[in-house]
């Protein structure tokens, strides 16, 4: 069975345009567990905290493990699987906003590349952990979201 912690935040909450978190969470996948075929209305990204799996997007298809990490963009049709001997535990944050494209590209994401490699795993962990625990719809939640979110890419 699998195990998930989620934070969804209700959009009309928005404060910010540019560049905000729409949701995220972390979960230990049993094996074989998949997601999609699926489209997004919005940005999102995984990170391999352990194990291994694949991602496909269009015609290309990744085979990504611990410390790794892969990007969907909005309205592109893709499908990731966890590893049958192996499967991966991740996190994710799901993020919208006029900035992204920008905020993405100067990370060396997006146009194409939409894999990447992180050090940090503990440390984006325990702020996806942090995120989890402003789960009410005030200003101070917003605005601690916002920092989470902007550390997260830092």
């Amino acid at each position: 069975m699998e195990e998930s912690y989620v934070l969804h935040l209700q959009k009309q909450y928005q404060k910010f345009s540019d560049f905000y978190l729409c949701y995220c969470g972390h979960a230990r996948c049993e094996p074989l567990h998949s997601y999609g075929p699926a489209v997004r209305p919005n940005y999102l990204l995984h990170y391999i905290l352990d194990g291994s799996g694949i991602y496909r997007v269009e015609d290309q298809e990744f085979s990504l493990h611990k410390g790794e990490g892969f990007l969907i963009e909005p309205n592109k049709q893709t499908f990731y699987q966890a590893g049958e001997e192996d499967p991966w535990t991740y996190l994710w944050i799901g993020f919208d906003g006029a900035k992204c494209e920008s905020c993405l590209r100067s990370l060396g994401l997006g146009n194409g590349q939409l894999t990447f490699r992180c050090e940090d795993g503990g440390e984006l962990l325990k702020l996806v952990e942090s995120m989890l625990t402003y789960n009410k719809s005030d200003t101070e939640a917003d605005f601690m979201l916002q920092s989470l979110l902007c550390r997260f890419f830092a």
